[in-house]
């Protein structure tokens, strides 16, 4: 910490103090406090039930080179969207105005404890599905309690979502396409909701129609959906970019190609062994699941520990072969110790001390030693306490990987 910092403090809380300074000054505030813990500003409303929480990471991230203008421009747009009264939708005002979207699976679940995640769904791997009310101003998650205002149901919720995003899709299905190789970049601004594109059955495979070849599909962050024709050879620099703009973004969505699957829906592209995309996708899938497990294990190593729960979050690893194979993700498995295990291609049993002794491909120790996911945990855990029984032990050393 530099000599400033001590007296000014870290850039993040001068950034948190202008957001409070901000809210104070906001009409419809009564009252607003900086939780340091959390990197928020609880906003107190008028007439409000609860405070609402101005969660400062993402704008503080995507303001780091703006002007001290821009930046407070940006803070009073927003608290003065949360100091607004709630709207008051009813299920035939709110029905025309849902859209689908896709966030990464830690999306909204690896909070503060009591937030209420928004109402979700899976989509793909580490992907899940949500719902926001559309409005010129800003984007509202829906989250579970507006149903019962409502009086209807989730599968209601995501269906009247999917119609409205169908005609999106139709409208840009009508546009003309480019033809040949070429790469399309297509960037939100906010109303195109490119990447929930992804969800509309036969989408993809209708542009891949009017593009004359199949498409591979990218969506590296919230705004960003690059279509590019399924390469013939080698797709590593394809691959490459993807990951330094997905890596690079404040609101990361997925590193993964995607390409339409059998009767439309769009699906992870997984080349078989050997094939000459199979290295680069295969990383990207680790690099995704890296990230998720990573965010989940860092927020639930926390709550665990505030709880004075004794139970260890194992992080998932991956390794690359240094003769260039696929990467591969590893669990490890510590015998005595009572571990949150991710779910991986491998499992790694060690003991304390002395290491690693052997490595299982994952679906031989799921099905020998029983493993069963954790409830709720997403992405998915497996609480393991002692190693399994020696004869399972034995069955299971029959398997090691060489």
């Amino acid at each position: 910490m530099g000599l400033l910092d001590k007296f000014l403090g870290s850039p993040q809380r001068r950034f948190a103090q202008l957001a409070l300074r901000v809210a104070r000054n906001t009409p419809g505030v009564e009252r607003a406090v900086y939780q340091p813990d959390e990197f928020a500003i609880a906003i107190h409303r008028a007439g409000g039930a609860g405070p609402a929480r101005l969660y400062l990471s993402n704008v503080y991230r995507e303001t780091m080179d703006a002007t001290p203008a821009e930046r407070r421009e940006r803070l009073v747009k927003l608290v003065r969207l949360m100091a607004a009264p709630p709207p008051e939708d009813t299920w035939e005002t709110v029905r025309p105005k849902l859209r689908p979207v896709v966030r990464p699976v830690t999306f909204g679940v690896a909070g503060p404890v009591g937030l209420r995640p928004p109402l979700s769904r899976p989509a793909m791997p580490f992907l899940r599905e949500l719902v926001v009310i559309d409005t010129p101003e800003a984007m509202a998650y829906v989250i579970p309690d507006r149903l019962d205002e409502w009086g209807v149901t989730a599968d209601e919720v995501f269906a009247a979502a999917r119609e409205n995003l169908a005609e999106i899709a139709r409208r840009s299905l009508e546009q003309p396409w480019p033809g040949g190789p070429s790469v399309i970049r297509m960037i939100d601004d906010g109303d195109g909701y490119f990447t929930s594109l992804l969800l509309t059955p036969g989408w993809l495979a209708e542009v891949g129609d009017r593009m004359g070849a199949p498409v591979l599909a990218f969506a590296p962050d919230n705004n960003t959906l690059l279509l590019a024709p399924l390469p013939d050879e080698a797709a590593d620099e394809l691959y490459a970019l993807v990951e330094k703009n997905f890596q690079e973004a404040v609101r990361y969505l997925s590193p993964v190609g995607y390409v339409a699957g059998p009767g439309g829906p769009v699906m992870p592209y997984a080349p078989p062994p050997g094939h000459p995309h199979h290295t680069a996708a295969r990383r990207a899938d680790a690099v995704l699941a890296l990230t998720e497990y990573s965010n989940q294990t860092d927020w639930l190593a926390e709550q665990y520990a505030k709880a004075g729960v004794d139970v260890h979050v194992g992080r998932l690893i991956a390794v690359e072969p240094s003769d260039g194979g696929p990467a591969e993700t590893i669990a490890t498995w510590v015998e005595g110790a009572s571990t949150l295990l991710p779910r991986a291609d491998s499992v790694a049993f060690a003991r304390a001390g002395t290491g690693v002794e052997f490595r299982v491909p994952w679906h031989v120790v799921e099905e020998q030693a029983g493993l069963r996911p954790e409830p709720i945990l997403a992405p998915s855990r497996y609480r393991v306490d002692n190693w399994p029984p020696p004869t399972v032990m034995v069955e299971l050393r029959s398997h090691e990987i060489g």
